[in-house]
C-alpha cells in the first residue's frame, strides 16, 4: 500500500509514518511514497494530456490538487485514458485476461532501485519488512485487484465474484486453468488452505490475520468445487471484499512443512534469503532468478502467468526486473542519472535540476500528484494517572491546554504550511487539512484549507482566557506560561524543517516550543507510554481507498488512537472509560461504515466523520508531498495513474516492455 499494486494494497495497513526513517525503501516500487526527509509516494485524481515539451511531460491539471490544499508544482498531475475493463479470454483450457494496452515487444529488463536493506525473505506470508513484502508481492496474486483508475474491486485470479444480499456471504470461483509456476493446479482447496491454515492459525506474519478478521474472529471458507470457494464473515463488513486480495499459498508444498514438527520455525525459514530460487514455487508474472545481498534481486517472468496480450500471446514482456540495492537516496538519484536506472521517484529537491534533463537523458517525470500518507502535529489530550506511578500522564496545566478545542484550533491557524510546500518542498506538495486522502473516493470536498491567520488564532485563545503580555510570552487564564515541548523524529530533515518553522510561528503567538529530535524507536517508546506532550507525526494507510483502514486510530480502544492513546491491560484488551461526546461518536460512525454496504450512505458517515476531526482538530494537519517518478522514455505502456502512487505507476507491470535505445 505494490510492486503491482492490485497485490499489495492489503499488505500493510496504517502504520507510523516517521518509521519509515528507519526502514528500507524501494525506489521505482512505492516503499518511498512517505515523506522522511526525502520525499514521495503520492494519491489523487487529475486530468491531463501527454505533452513533447522538454519541461513538462503532462499539460493540464487537477482538481486533486486543490483539494490537499494549495499547490504549485510545475508538473499537472496524470490522468491517462481509461483503457476500460479487462477482457476474458479461452487459451488452451486457461481462462486468460487480456491486456488492455498495445501489443508490445517480448524481451528485456526493467531496472529499479532498494534503498538501504536486502529482502528477507520471499515467502510472503512470513514477510515483515517492507522490501521482502513488496518484492515478495510480484511472485503471488490473489482473488481480486483495485482497478488503477476507479479504485473499484475487480477479479485477479477468481474469474467473478458474489456477495450474497445478506451482506456476510461472499462467493469467488477461480479461473479455468490456473497453474503454479511448477504446473502444478491453482484450485479452491489452496484458497481454502491460505485463509483456514496459514492466516486463520497465525503462522508468519499474524499482521494479516489483523487485517483480514472481523472483531477479531476470522470469515470461515469453504470449498464448494475445484473453482469455488465460499467466505462467510461473521457479520456485514463493507471492507472484506477488498481483502480477498490476500495472496493464494501453494498448499501442496507449504502443508507437508506446517506438518513437521518444527512446523512454525520450518515456515518461517521457507523461501528466506538464503533460499534455492528454483524450490520458489509462485502465482504471479515472476518468479525469483537471483539474489546477490547487497548488490541486487533479478526476477524472471515465469512461462504460465494468467494474462495474455491482444494477439493471444502470453504476458510479460519483461524477460526480467532487476532491483540494485543502493545505500541512500542520494546514490540512488546519481544511478538514474548515469542511466543506471529505467524508473525512479524525484525528490521534490530534485525535481528543478532534472525537468532540464529530460531531454538529453531520454526520460519523463510524471506527478502521481498529493501522497496519501499525513504529517501533523499531535498533543497529548489524556487526561489519566499512569496506574503504575500514581501521577498524571500529562501536567494537568498543559493537558488544560491541549484539550481545549479553542487552544488546537488556534494552532490550526497559526501554522503556515504552504511556507512547507513552497520553501521545502519547492511547491511539490500540497498543504494538507484533511483525516482522507484527496484521491479516496470518501473525501469530504466540503471542507475547505484552513488559512494561516495569526490574528484569528489569537482571538480563539483569548476566548479560553489566553492573553499575550507585554513581555511577548502567552499566559493562561491563571497566569501559567504557555511552553511545550514537542517531539520529532531525528535524522529528517523534512521533520527539522518543520519543527523550526513551529517554533517561529507559534513564537507569533507568544507560545515557546521546545523541539526536541529523538532517534524513532525512542520517540516510538515515548509516544507508546504516553510520556510526551507534543509530537510531530505521520500516518499512512495501507488502503487509501477505504476508510475503515484507520479504525485503529479513530475508535477510542484503537492502539493507534495515538492524541489519547489508552493502554492494553495484561491481555492486550483497550478500554475507554472516558471518552468524549464526538469519540464516542466516531467510535460509532466507524462501526456503521464498517457495516453498511451502500457506498452512498457510507460516504456520509465518513463525511461526518472527517467533519468532527476537522472540527475538532485531534491532529493538525500540516502538509503532503506530491509523488513525482521520472520513466525512461524507453518505457512502453507505462501509464501512472494517480492511484498507483505506491507502485510509481507500474501498476500494469505485465504490459510495460522496453523499446530499443
Amino acid at each position: 500500500m505494490n510492486l503491482n499494486n492490485h497485490r499489495q494494497f492489503q499488505a500493510l495497513k496504517v502504520f507510523m509514518l516517521s518509521a519509515l526513517l528507519t526502514m528500507p525503501c524501494l525506489y521505482g516500487c512505492g516503499a518511498d511514497k512517505v515523506p522522511t526527509g526525502t520525499e514521495g509516494g503520492a494519491s489523487s485524481n487529475g486530468t491531463s494530456t501527454t505533452t513533447s515539451s522538454e519541461n513538462s511531460s503532462i499539460s493540464s491539471t487537477s482538481s486533486a490538487s486543490s483539494n490537499a490544499g494549495n499547490s504549485k508544482s510545475p508538473l499537472a498531475i496524470v490522468d491517462p485514458p481509461n483503457p476500460g475493463p479487462y477482457k476474458i479470454k479461452l487459451v488452451d483450457g486457461e481462462e486468460m485476461r487480456v491486456g488492455r494496452f498495445p501489443v508490445g515487444k517480448f524481451g528485456g529488463s526493467l531496472v529499479r532501485s532498494i534503498i538501504s536493506a536486502d529482502p528477507k525473505t520471499f515467502n510472503y506470508w512470513a514477510a515483515e519488512d517492507t522490501s521482502s513484502t513488496l518484492l515478495a508481492s510480484h511472485l503471488f496474486g490473489g482473488l481480486v485487484t483495485v482497478d488503477p483508475w476507479t479504485g473499484e474491486v475487480i477479479p485477479d485470479m477468481a474469474e467473478s465474484f458474489k456477495v450474497d444480499p445478506d451482506g456476510v456471504t461472499y462467493t469467488t470461483k477461480l479461473r479455468k486453468g490456473l497453474t503454479w509456476s511448477d504446473g502444478k493446479p491453482i484450485t479452491s482447496a489452496d484458497v481454502a488452505f491460505t485463509w483456514n491454515k496459514l492466516i486463520a492459525e497465525g503462522y508468519g506474519n499474524s499482521s494479516i490475520r489483523d487485517v483480514v478478521s472481523v472483531d477479531g474472529k476470522m470469515p470461515t471458507v469453504t470449498v464448494v468445487d475445484d473453482l469455488t470457494n465460499k467466505f462467510v464473515t461473521p457479520k456485514t463488513f463493507a471492507p472484506f471484499l477488498r481483502q480477498l486480495s490476500t495472496p493464494i499459498a501453494p498448499q501442496h508444498v507449504i502443508e507437508p512443512i506446517l506438518k513437521r514438527k518444527d512446523g512454525k520455525a520450518a515456515f518461517q525459514h521457507l523461501w528466506a534469503a538464503d533460499l534455492d530460487p528454483k524450490t520458489l514455487v509462485t502465482s504471479g508474472p515472476y518468479t525469483l532468478a537471483r539474489f546477490v545481498p547487497a548488490q541486487r534481486v533479478e526476477l524472471q517472468a515465469t512461462k504460465n502467468f494468467y494474462m495474455v496480450n491482444a494477439e493471444g500471446k502470453r504476458l510479460p514482456y519483461l524477460e526480467r526486473l532487476m532491483f540494485l540495492i543502493v545505500p541512500d537516496p542520494n546514490t540512488n538519484l546519481l544511478k538514474f542519472r548515469g542511466n543506471e536506472l529505467d524508473l525512479t521517484p524525484v525528490r521534490a529537491r530534485d525535481v528543478s535540476k532534472l525537468l532540464t534533463e529530460q531531454k538529453s537523458g531520454n526520460f519523463k517525470l510524471n506527478n502521481l500528484g498529493p501522497s496519501i500518507g499525513t504529517i501533523f502535529i499531535m498533543m497529548n489530550m489524556n487526561r489519566r494517572e499512569n496506574s503504575k506511578t500514581h501521577k498524571p500522564y500529562v501536567n494537568p496545566i498543559k493537558s488544560k491546554w491541549f484539550n481545549d478545542t479553542n487552544f488546537r484550533q488556534a494552532i490550526n491557524h497559526a501554522v503556515n504550511r504552504q511556507e512547507i510546500v513552497d520553501s521545502y518542498f519547492k511547491g511539490i506538495g500540497a498543504t494538507l487539512f484533511t483525516a482522507e486522502p484527496s484521491a479516496s473516493p470518501y473525501f469530504n470536498s466540503k471542507l475547505k484549507p484552513f488559512k494561516n491567520d495569526p490574528d484569528y488564532a489569537m482571538s480563539l485563545l483569548q476566548k479560553s482566557g489566553f492573553q499575550k503580555k507585554a513581555d511577548g510570552f502567552l499566559y493562561d487564564k491563571d497566569g501559567n506560561k504557555v511552553e511545550i515541548n514537542m517531539l520529532a523524529a531525528a535524522g529528517s530533515t523534512l521533520y527539522e524543517f518543520i519543527g523550526n518553522m513551529m517554533v517561529t510561528d507559534m513564537k507569533k503567538l507568544g507560545i515557546t516550543i521546545n523541539l526536541s529530535p529523538l532517534d524513532f524507536n525512542v520517540l516510538n517508546d515515548k509516544v507508546n507510554s504516553g510520556d510526551w506532550e507534543c509530537c510531530l507525526e505521520g500516518l499512512s494507510p495501507g488502503d487509501a481507498l477505504e476508510p475503515n483502514d484507520g479504525a485503529n486510530v479513530w475508535k477510542s480502544t484503537g492502539r493507534m488512537h495515538l492524541f489519547d492513546q489508552r493502554q492494553a491491560d495484561d491481555a492486550g484488551k483497550i478500554t475507554a472509560s472516558d471518552v468524549r461526546p464526538w469519540e464516542k461518536r466516531l467510535d460509532q460512525l466507524f462501526s456503521e461504515g464498517a457495516q453498511t454496504l451502500d457506498k452512498a450512505k457510507r460516504h456520509q458517515i465518513y463525511d461526518e466523520y472527517q467533519q468532527i476531526v476537522y472540527d475538532e482538530a485531534p491532529f493538525i494537519y500540516l502538509v503532503t508531498p506530491s509523488t513525482i517518478v521520472a520513466a525512461r522514455n524507453t518505457l512502453k505502456n507505462y501509464t501512472p495513474t494517480t492511484l498507483s502512487q505506491y507502485t510509481n505507476g507500474v501498476h500494469n507491470v505485465e504490459e510495460v516492455w522496453k523499446a530499443p535505445e
